[in-house]
């Protein structure tokens, strides 16, 4: 890639690549429109990917769109968008939020399965469109010059967080959402940990394909404790999986949350870490068509 990749200054350059971040967003905790998806990331945490991943203008993908975060901070951040959302609960919100739209910019809401993005047929209904918004398109499907997003963290939404009132029972006590869905197609609603890396690979295979040449991906991602108290190194097995689909880890970025609430897991005989960081993996995919 003979260009710059972004518009960034050398200082501001340097201070992204540090491994670690607090991102605590306003918006994140507040914004009562937004609080019908039961995990969602900051807007503001997109925006700081997307300075250094891309220049304004350009085109970001998100496969699991959810309440459409990615897109949001791409309008607010002069990028076009196109988010592909499973659920038509999710994508009517994502779709509520983005009526209000920056002149000159596209942001799309796909109401599909991710599972068929790979497929040329998956996109002809809407290849008008986007390549008239400027999206381009090879063998029939189209490059992006970026993805972001945060797939389903397996089963972890289903899974009891034990006597403690965890944000989770918060959210049911509140009538609130306390999971994705429970269409058979969603990957929250895999039992197998095996499975699921293999169904989320398969993903991110078709969003490889998707990339222009060199481009990155960043999944957002967090380990995951069994009730009986395993260890699943989630972010770890995914970064594999993808590396076997043809993609080139580059690193992570660690988000930290610095204001999120401590419970009083295992006391008092029991180590179970409160986690309240996630992992930024970063992904690229290979120069050669």
């Amino acid at each position: 890639m003979s260009e710059p990749l972004n518009e960034l200054s050398g200082k501001e350059w340097i201070k992204f690549t540090r491994s670690w971040f607090v991102c605590d967003s306003p918006r994140y905790w507040k914004n009562k429109p937004t609080e019908l998806h039961p995990a969602r990331y900051p807007e503001e945490l997109v925006a700081d990917f997307l300075r250094f991943f891309t220049k304004p203008g350009e085109w970001v993908l998100d496969p699991f769109l959810g309440s459409g975060a990615t897109l949001v901070a791409c309008m607010e951040e002069g990028r076009n968008g196109l988010g592909i959302e499973l659920s038509s609960r999710y994508a009517t919100v994502s779709q509520k939020r983005l009526a209000q739209r920056s002149l000159g910019l596209c942001q799309l809401v796909l109401q599909a399965d991710a599972r068929d993005m790979a497929r040329t047929a998956f996109w002809k209904p809407f290849r008008p469109e986007l390549e008239k918004a400027g999206l381009p398109f090879h063998r029939g499907l189209p490059r992006f010059h970026f993805a972001m997003t945060s797939p389903p963290y397996w089963k972890m939404l289903r899974t009891s967080r034990g006597g403690v009132l965890s944000k989770h029972k918060q959210r049911i006590a509140a009538g609130l959402d306390d999971r994705y869905s429970d269409d058979p197609a969603d990957l929250g609603n895999i039992n197998s940990y095996d499975e699921f890396i293999e169904a989320a690979g398969r993903i991110f295979d078709g969003v490889r394909r998707c990339l222009m040449p060199g481009r990155y991906l960043v999944v957002v991602v967090q380990n995951q404790r069994t009730p009986d108290g395993e260890v699943k190194p989630l972010a770890w097995d995914l970064a594999r999986r993808l590396c076997k689909g043809g993609l080139a880890f580059q690193g992570e970025r660690i988000w930290c949350q610095n204001t999120k609430r401590l419970g009083i897991w295992g006391y008092p005989k029991i180590f179970v870490p409160n986690y309240h960081h996630h992992y930024c993996l970063i992904f690229r995919r290979a120069l050669q068509p």
